[in-house]
């Protein structure tokens, strides 16, 4: 399995949070894989993506499904199909609203567009990259507008996004992981979008939320990151003295 993806940055191994979900399922089902940095786009127009056997393929969810299948992989295998439904739901609530967090901290974030210069320190991109984010923000509000969570204001769109949160945290509770004692596909979507809160969303106020008003959030990354991320600081380029 050849995983296309952006390189690493200071903050996060991995920029967007389909990355960190796609990345994490890999090393959940312990399919080796080599990662293939860049910002190449893939089949769908989107990133990452992989390439098995010469073959090219798009979308993290599909991407799943056939590695499932054709690895005889399945995380999900002690659910009950209740179980399944409640994880699909988390998945898609996570992916098609959550994940909109991003889109959001792009248009009005200040740190993200009023002072690039914090930007490019937390993440250590080149400024080509800085430039063009800023060049893309209108596309992401047009985007945004589309998909509906753009037709709200900034207090509006911080309260959705924090109801979404809290669910997660109230469902979790003092579970290990979202189904159980034991992680499934959920988890790697779920940690997929809440580590880009937790680590690349230091100022940001949904980062509070994670961390000081649902603890067991932060609790909840920390223990897939550790278990799953060892690598985590060389990816990153930090010790442990930095953090």
């Amino acid at each position: 399995v050849y995983y296309h993806a952006p390189p690493p940055v200071k903050a996060i191994p991995c920029l967007t949070p389909f990355g960190m979900k796609l990345e994490t399922y890999l090393r959940m089902a312990d399919i080796p894989y080599e990662p293939m940095y860049g910002r190449s786009m893939g089949p769908k127009g989107k990133i990452p993506w992989i390439e098995y056997n010469g073959e090219a393929m798009g979308d993290s969810g599909f991407i799943m499904e056939f590695l499932n299948r054709e690895k005889g992989v399945d995380l999900n295998q002690t659910l009950s199909d209740a179980d399944k439904a409640v994880g699909r739901a988390f998945t898609k609530m996570v992916e098609e609203n959550t994940y909109w967090y991003e889109g959001y901290q792009l248009q009005y974030c200040k740190l993200h567009v009023d002072n690039f210069d914090q930007l490019q320190d937390l993440f250590e991109l080149p400024w080509a990259v800085m430039f063009f984010l800023r060049s893309v923000r209108g596309k992401i509000r047009q985007t945004m507008w589309g998909h509906g969570l753009g037709r709200h204001s900034k207090d509006e769109q911080e309260g959705i996004i924090e109801k979404d949160l809290r669910a997660i945290s109230s469902f979790l509770g003092t579970k290990p992981y979202l189904m159980g004692d034991e992680p499934t596909e959920v988890d790697a979507a779920v940690f997929g979008q809440l580590s880009e809160l937790c680590w690349a969303n230091h100022d940001s106020y949904l980062h509070r939320i994670v961390t000081v008003d649902c603890p067991n959030l932060q609790a909840y990354c920390s223990r897939i990151k550790d278990r799953y991320w060892s690598d985590w600081d060389q990816l990153t380029k930090k010790t442990k003295k930095d953090q």
